[in-house]
């Protein structure tokens, strides 16, 4: 099992971590404290933040404090920190997962501090956090080669603690691509130099990354004997993350000496710590292993929950999408470099020609260029406008065709991840030989396939209709109909959840819409409440006509939605993207997509919502055809 979480000495700890986990929170409310006074110059100001999104507990604080200290440093055209706060946000979006994001902010910092003189001790610390990420997703090959860029660049200075604590990182992913020999080779040169600093955080890591070896080369005494010094010397320090992870590895050396018991006690602390803290990593891990425990000791229903908890948090940090966004992050990180270069020799070329001066021009001629000059302007104007329409078109083009093939992404997500569930739990009861938990469950496998198939069917039927814009083609259509297929959609998705999924439905009367967006606005609306309901919620689809047009509400009694998202809630924005009560990931699209096709069929959407109660979407489409 893989762990990513053993590492890593983010570049937040290899900056200032000579006491940076001894602070404590009245050192912390000490220096807001200070912050209230009105005397403080901007300067000060920038050094508290800083120090506040180092040593602060949270990634969501990093990220605050780091946006204020970007700030300043933005007002005294300070261009390091600039730098800093973005290095420390992306520290902060690794920490919760966001790999994608967090390398985003990472490579635009290694291009503005390469650009600037006397900054190569902080681009070293950005490469070893560049180098983190690729570990974290499990890209050794490119970790090793971002790792060794810091190394080159540490070696030339006097900075021992950075140089073994990056040694401690590349220590980890030759360990992790099983090559045990360079691991201890890094481990042990890196030991002798954090020993000169003293810094008790990275030792931690690295006797606790060494046991890890140990147990690999089957030395498994000594492999416990160094976690659990290191959860010791971790605990004080406050470094949950650390701690759950080797609680983890704890469970799994017990559980492959068949002590189920230690195991099960040790992979629960790491669970629960990792669950308090929001780590998705460790609470990805620990689900796996104690599916694995009770799987042994006959716990058959625990080891499916897990199981499936497991493939939700797993989901929520790797998947697709967010691998093809790092190997673009680095493409554009590249080929920015190699532009720098072209740009810096062209200026170089450029400074050595000497500027020509052509004088003597009689006034015929300049008379003639005139000439020739408008000539040229009129034909380029005209042209010009010729190819901007054809810019506009290509473009609108482009947007519908990004839109559809989103749709297709956005819809496929729910039906193949329940189908994914079902393949995992199947397999299992399998191995076990549960016959008749087997029965029911490939009776489930059939129903989601059907479902699949019918989704895609559909799907592509309407690919076939696509002409540069969305089509509308409005007829009768059963409400009842159509809610019942959607229902009939997402019923095990909800019952996987304890969710109870309620179709309520007055009298069946037909609606005059286009079938192919209004079952996207359907499907859409439905699962969006189930992903924000909690376990054991409720969700209600109640529909009626009011002799105008038909009505028809989503109500949930999931998380809610704060006021401030509600006024931006229908527009496509990263930021609004939001992880579901399960880990389930999103894309952002699916509210702007009903609002889009809501429009469409010329009906209106409503919504209402209130944290931690619920939140409701009324949708009013047309029972007749409505005027142009």
């Amino acid at each position: 099992m893989r762990t990513a979480g053993t590492i890593l000495l983010s570049a937040i700890f290899i900056l200032f971590c000579i006491q940076a986990h001894s602070q404590n929170e009245s050192e912390i409310d000490s220096v807001l404290n200070h912050l209230k006074e009105q005397s403080l110059s901007v300067e000060d100001r920038i050094a508290s933040y800083y120090w506040l999104a180092n040593f602060s507990g949270t990634p969501e604080d990093i990220i605050a404090y780091s946006e204020t200290l970007y700030e300043l440093a933005e007002q005294a055209n300070n261009t390091e920190f600039m730098i800093r706060a973005k290095v420390e946000i992306g520290v902060a979006h690794r920490f919760l997962g966001n790999l994608g994001q967090s390398l985003e902010y990472l490579f635009e910092s290694a291009n503005e501090a390469s650009e600037q003189e006397g900054l190569s001790s902080l681009l070293a610390d950005i490469y070893l956090e560049i180098s983190t990420c690729y570990t974290q997703n499990g890209d050794s090959d490119n970790a090793l080669l971002y790792g060794s860029k810091s190394i080159e660049i540490l070696r030339k200075t006097n900075e021992t603690e950075k140089l073994g604590s990056i040694l401690l990182n590349t220590g980890y992913d030759y360990y992790l691509i099983g090559n045990y020999d360079s691991a201890m080779s890094y481990y042990n040169e890196s030991e002798l130099l954090l020993h000169e600093t003293d810094n008790q955080l990275a030792l931690a890591y690295l006797i606790g990354n060494r046991a890890l070896v140990y147990w690999k080369l089957g030395n498994n005494e000594r492999a416990k004997t160094d976690l659990f010094q290191s959860i010791d010397m971790l605990r004080p320090l406050r470094d949950d993350f650390g701690m759950a992870d080797y609680l983890n590895q704890l469970g799994s050396i017990f559980l492959e000496e068949g002590n189920e018991q230690e195991a099960i006690t040790y992979t629960m602390q790491g669970l629960e710590m990792a669950k308090a803290e929001g780590l998705k990593e460790q609470v990805r891990d620990a689900s796996y292993l104690l599916f694995q425990l009770n799987r042994t000791i006959g716990a058959h229903e625990a080891a499916a929950d897990y199981l499936i908890q497991h493939y939700a948090y797993r989901d929520s940090i790797q998947n697709l999408e967010t691998t093809q966004e790092i190997a673009n992050l680095r493409t554009e990180f590249e080929v920015g470099q190699k532009q720098a270069e072209v740009d810096l020799l062209l200026q170089q070329r450029r400074s050595n020609q000497t500027i020509m001066v052509i004088g003597g021009v009689t006034l015929f001629v300049v008379i003639c260029l005139v000439i020739i000059v408008y000539s040229y302007s009129r034909t380029k104007g005209k042209l010009n406008t010729q190819l901007q329409e054809q810019k506009n078109a290509l473009i609108s083009l482009n947007n519908t065709k990004d839109k559809f093939f989103s749709i297709i992404s956005h819809d496929l997500r729910g039906p193949v991840g329940v189908l994914s569930g079902l393949v995992s739990v199947t397999k299992y009861f399998i191995e076990d030989k549960k016959t008749d938990q087997l029965r029911d469950m490939m009776d489930k496998m059939e129903h989601a396939v059907d479902r699949l198939v019918k989704l895609l069917d559909n799907l592509l039927h309407w690919a076939l209709q696509q002409r540069g814009h969305f089509p509308y083609v409005p007829e009768n259509y059963s409400a009842e109909s159509l809610l019942k297929d959607v229902q009939d959609m997402f019923i095990d998705m909800a019952t996987s959840k304890s969710i109870d999924l309620r179709l309520t439905i007055e009298k069946d009367f037909n609606l005059y819409v286009d079938k192919n967006t209004t079952n996207a606005i359907l499907r859409n609306l439905v699962n969006n409440a189930i992903k924000f309901t909690p376990n054991g919620g409720l969700v209600q689809i109640h529909a009626f006509d009011d002799g105008e047009m038909g009505i028809i509400r989503f109500q949930d009694s999931g998380v809610g939605i704060p006021a401030e998202k509600l006024n931006n809630l229908f527009q496509l924005s990263d930021h609004l993207s939001t992880k579901g009560t399960s880990g389930e990931t999103g894309l952002g699209l699916g509210l702007q997509l009903v609002n889009d096709f809501v429009q469409l069929n010329k009906g209106e959407i409503l919504v209402t919502s209130e944290v931690d109660k619920g939140t409701t979407f009324t949708i009013q489409l047309p029972l007749k055809e409505q005027p142009a």
